[in-house]
């Protein structure tokens, strides 16, 4: 049975390559296109050409337009933010609506390792640092490893059309700043740079997939579900080493704060501390995990 995907396609070399790719092969394919009305008529402009290029070639075509300033003021988030939730919330209507067994994005390396240098600045764990993942449930991302130099190689060498977004070489957002401010100055050392840091990320998805197997074998030790409750043994807790980082992990599904779990640990039984979805109450030696529905 052959997967029907559903290609987000801006019109720039990323996607325009990942979308001849999928023609060529004779991939079952529709495409998305986003007019977020942030550039004038070059938002206009991309719009008219990703609808040419699917007449062209007899490619169904969705195009949706984007009132993205307002919505962004209304809901407090950044540009960037914004137009991420909209694009994805529409996709997945459209995912569901007509059955699509993939969103496909055109994602590749030079993103991958922006997205690790931004979250390393950030302070993140291991999820952060390990970036964006090649392939979930309902997403795809098949150029993930492949150089954007590459892309634009093959671009040129296969004659293939693509639209130029002025917005990439204005440093106003700080991956842009990255891309265009901070990489190229690694690149001046070491040409091969952006290889050894996919190995990295590599490494550093080991680590997590070693990580969560261990984790996933200490809830399943030390947790006992019942019917109506989970049940914790606080003796249990106190020998996991280290702690904060166990913590934060076995109950983070429990939206609520590790430290203020652990501050339960020495109190007195009946106390208790809640999140939107769930409580834990202390009753003598065990943490009592319910559900508030």
């Amino acid at each position: 049975m052959h997967s029907k995907f559903l290609i987000a396609l801006s019109g720039g070399v990323d996607s325009m390559v990942l979308a001849n790719l999928f023609l060529k092969y004779n991939l079952s394919f529709s495409v998305a296109h986003c007019n977020f009305k942030l550039r004038a008529k070059e938002s206009d402009d991309d719009e008219k050409f990703i609808f040419n290029w699917s007449s062209k070639n007899e490619i169904e075509c969705y195009i949706s337009k984007f009132n993205t300033n307002d919505y962004c003021v209304k809901n407090k988030f950044g540009i960037q933010e914004g137009a991420r939730n909209l694009r994805y919330e529409w996709f997945n209507e459209l995912k569901n609506l007509y059955g699509f067994d993939y969103i496909v994005t055109a994602h590749h390396l030079d993103d991958q390792i922006e997205t690790y240098l931004i979250n390393s600045m950030r302070g993140s764990g291991l999820k952060g640092l390990t970036g964006i993942t090649e392939k979930t449930d309902s997403l795809f991302r098949p150029l993930l490893k492949v150089l954007k130099n590459d892309i634009l190689v093959y671009a040129k060498l296969n004659n293939i059309d693509f639209r130029e977004d002025s917005s990439n070489s204005k440093n106003d957002y700080f991956r842009n700043m990255i891309r265009n401010l901070i990489i190229p100055q690694f690149k001046k050392f070491d040409d091969n740079v952006m290889l050894k840091f996919q190995t990295t990320i590599d490494n550093l998805n080991s680590t997590k997939i070693f990580a969560d197997t261990i984790l996933d074998q200490t809830k399943n030790r030390i947790f006992t579900f019942e019917t109506d409750n989970i049940k914790v043994k606080i003796d249990d807790l106190k020998k996991l080493d280290p702690l904060e980082y166990y913590m934060h992990h076995l109950f983070k599904e429990y939206k609520i704060d590790f430290k203020e779990i652990i501050k339960l640990f020495d109190s007195d039984t009946g106390k208790y501390i809640s999140s939107n979805t769930h409580l834990i109450r202390k009753n003598k030696k065990f943490l009592i995990i319910t559900s508030n529905d």
